[in-house]
Parts: C-alpha cells; structure tokens; sequence
C-alpha cells in the first residue's frame, strides 16, 4: 500500500520547522503555530477550542469514552474529575511499592544477562526492555498484578507490538478519508459491524483488556462482599478508579464500561510515553559518557545506598538527573504531532492570527521542542539548558532557563494536561537513578539502531539524535546497549 505524502512528511517533523518556520497551513482547514505563547493560548483556558472529531475514532464503542478521547468539554470535566481520585497524593504513594517492585525485579534480569560478574552483558535491545518493565508496572497497578513481561519465560512479550498495532492502524483511519465515514457510523448502531470487521491487532488487543479488565473485576467485587482489614487491601489504580466518586453528585465515577475504556487509556498512555522517553533516555546515557558520568557522581553524591532512592526530597534535589529527563522529554516528546482541535463558537485569536469557528488550529510538539530561538543548537543533548547556573553547577542564564521553560511542552498542559505526570516524573526518577547506581551503560558498538543514519532520508541523517516515529505517541526501535554492574 503506497503511504500518502502527508504521512511521510508526518515521520519527518524537523522536516517542517526547517521548511516552514513557526506558522504555517498543512491542510486546507489546520493550521499550526509552533511558538510557546501560542502552546500556552490553544491548549489554556482562553483557547476557546475543543479536541477535534479525529479523536472520535478511538472508543471502542459509544459507551467507553475516556478520559483521552472525550471530546465533550462536558463529558471531560466529569471524567477529569474523577480520574483526579486516582492520581491523588495517597494513590501515589500506594502507587510507589508496585514501582519499586518492578524495577528491582527488571533491573536483576538485566544483570544476569552477563555471563561473568564485572563483565558486560550480551547486547540488548532497550526498547523491548523498557516496554516489558513499564508494561508489567502498569498491569501492576491497572489489573491487579504484573504481566511479568521483564520475565524470561513471559508468555505475553508479544502484546507491546500487539498495541503498537492497533495504534499504526486507528491513527490513519482518524486523519484520513475513512475517518468521518468511521465517526458517522459509531452513534448508530453499527458499533458490532466495526467489531466484526476490525482486523486482527485490534481484536487481539481489546480481548486482552478485557480479560484483564475481568480479572481484576472479580477480585474487587469479592472483596466488597468480604470486606478485608485495611492494610490488606490492594490499593492499586484500579481500587481508586473503582471506588472513586465524582465529587460534584457523590455519584459513583465510572460504569464498568467507562473503566475499561480509563483502563485500557492508562495501560497506553502510561506505558508507550513514559518507555519511549526511558528509551531516548537510554540511547543518549550510551552514547554520552561525560552526561553519564555527571549524572552517576550527582545519584553516588545524594544517596547513601540504593534503597534509599525512593519518593522525597533527595530524589527531588537531584538538579541535573531532573535537567536530564527535560532534556530527553525535550528531544524525544511522547506525541511529537499535533493534538488536534477545533476552534468553536466565537473564534480565537492565536499570536495575532485570527482563526475562525470550525477550522483547526493546534501546536506540533516536535515542532515547538525544536524551535532554534527556545532551543539553540536544538539537535544537541544538552542537560545543562535547564538549570541556572551558579558556584556548584555549570548551566545556562536565568533568562535563558525560563525560556526553555516556557517551551516545555511534552506533558501538555491545560485542562487537558497529563493526569499521569507526578506518577511519570517518579517512575523515571526511579529508574535512571537505580539504572546508574547498578550499571554503567555504554552502546553496542556494531549496532546503531535507534539514531539517525547519515546516509538516510532527509530528517534522519543524524546519528545522534534518537529517532521516532509517530502513530499518536511516538513509535521507536532501539536503542541497543550493554551495561556492566559497577564495582
């Protein structure tokens, strides 16, 4: 099947900042404007827009409604609303124990990869890695029990490309000319001939959910009927949402239905962004051992031993590991395309452009975090962006910093900004510091894969750039490394 230009140049956004510059129309009624004050504007509360009708090819049928896909303002703020219950600072800290579980888990299989102490392990492909460890985590605290993917007789290691997909397959029916035929036909009735005719990936992949949906399902209502002391109770993500009450009627939360479809958008919204980043993160440790070194002194200096790299204000403090993950979330956003919306009633105003009712106006995200007047020498890794500097840390000016910071963008922001984001910032936190404490990391020297390659296409002639691709979140192969436990 030949690929459409557009979806070509979609694999190719710096493509467009280079060609087009901040502002320009890439489709008769879409326009981007890829400046921090027009992110700020679209995606804030005076942005008077709503998510485009692209997002209504995504429920799996008119009762499962997410909290991503929802796009009724209406229908949204009563979700949000309760989604909130689910990422409270009590949820989070019950969230920890499964985290930590995982990672130590994950972090021992990496290790024994080596066939001798102290030497290096077999080259392994961190993609596949970080895709099991977050995959197993999410399950964890999704459905009641790690997937146990990280495990080398995993019966399940085939369900990341399983989602992967489904998510290559419902994105190019949103944006293309089947999408509207596909919308028209979700309210009336038809949602049984879309199951019917969905091809394998999809099926396979909402027959998953539900299991595990069912699963879960069935050890909360026994424990409703057989109540259990308090600190014995599960108390994972599903036992919030599954108790959660909207706070404005004191009505239950969510149907079953509704806790599929949060269900199903946690276990893919959790796992695909937050790996994607770990994978870029992975990538530039390998292939930057001064940022390595910087980065392993600054954990070895704050923590006395490795159980204490934990949720806190030492993990908190840790100036340039922070400064890391902006940079990787800078050079690597989760969804490098634009979140679709549509101008409503009244119009916009964006940087001074006027922008009608019913036309689309949005930021690209890659764009933006590429924009060579936030981000000089854009294509460079470079932690030091981020912090201010002054007597104990090389960095940049305060002006230069809150510039930077003005373009950040890989979390969104608004009403419709990352519910997940404190539990995402802990989740990497953890795993790059407890990831250096045990190893160094150094790149497999006759595999490449995950960077550009100079001889490749326009846009992907720059080895040292991790490369994406984007399907909605962005899609990644690579990188391939080794690692070697410290002595």
């Amino acid at each position: 099947m030949s690929v459409p230009s557009y979806w070509n140049q979609m694999s190719y956004p710096n493509l467009w900042v280079e060609k087009y510059g901040t502002e320009f129309r890439y489709r008769p009624d879409s326009v981007l404007i890829n400046t921090p004050t027009a992110f700020r504007k679209i995606f804030g509360p005076t942005g008077n827009v709503k998510k485009a009708n692209y997002y209504k090819v995504w429920p799996r049928n008119v009762d499962t409604h997410n909290t991503w896909n929802a796009t009724s303002i209406e229908m949204h703020s009563r979700k949000r609303r309760v989604m909130n219950y689910a990422f409270s600072e009590s949820a989070l800290r019950s969230a920890e124990g499964f985290l930590h579980a995982n990672i130590d888990r994950w972090l021992e299989l990496l290790g024994s990869l080596a066939e001798k102490e102290g030497e290096w392990t077999t080259s392994l492909n961190m993609c596949d890695w970080m895709n099991w460890l977050v995959f197993d985590i999410l399950g964890d605290l999704c459905f009641g029990q790690s997937f146990d993917m990280k495990e080398n007789d995993s019966k399940l290691r085939h369900v990341p490309e399983m989602m992967v997909g489904f998510l290559e397959l419902i994105h190019p029916i949103g944006w293309g000319p089947l999408g509207p035929a596909w919308i028209w036909m979700k309210p009336r009735g038809l949602d049984w001939l879309l199951s019917v005719a969905s091809p394998p990936a999809v099926v396979q992949w909402q027959n998953f959910v539900d299991k595990c949906l069912a699963d879960r399902t069935r050890v909360q209502n026994d424990l409703e009927k057989h109540p259990k002391p308090d600190n014995e109770v599960r108390k994972d993500f599903f036992y919030w949402l599954f108790k959660a009450e909207d706070p404005e009627t004191g009505k239950r939360g969510y149907t079953l239905d509704e806790l599929f479809g949060e269900c199903e958008l946690l276990t893919i919204a959790g796992s695909d962004t937050t790996s994607v980043v770990l994978s870029s993160a992975f990538f530039y440790l390998a292939r930057r051992p001064d940022v390595q070194t910087k980065l392993a002194k600054e954990i070895f200096s704050t923590f006395s031993n490795y159980d204490e790299i934990k949720s806190g204000s030492k993990l908190h403090s840790c100036r340039y590991l922070t400064a890391f993950l902006e940079e990787a979330l800078r050079m690597t956003p989760p969804v490098s395309a634009e979140p679709a919306r549509e101008v409503l009633q009244g119009g916009t105003t964006v940087d001074s452009h006027y922008i009608p009712e019913g036309l689309h106006v949005s930021t690209g995200l890659y764009c933006l975090s590429f924009n060579k007047d936030i981000y000089p020498e854009p294509f460079t890794f470079r932690p030091e962006r981020w912090i201010v500097a002054d007597d104990s840390h090389v960095g940049s000016s305060s002006d230069s910093v809150t510039k930077a910071q003005s373009g950040f963008c890989a979390f969104s922001t608004g009403s419709r900004g990352c519910v997940g984001k404190n539990l995402a910032w802990l989740e990497m936190r953890i795993v790059i510091a407890k990831a250096l404490w045990t190893f160094e990391v150094k790149a497999d020297p006759t595999n490449k894969l995950g960077g550009g390659d100079a001889q490749g296409k326009p846009g992907r002639q720059r080895e040292g750039e991790y490369q994406t691709y984007e399907m909605f979140v962005s899609n990644r192969r690579g990188p391939i490394i080794q690692l070697r436990k410290r002595s």
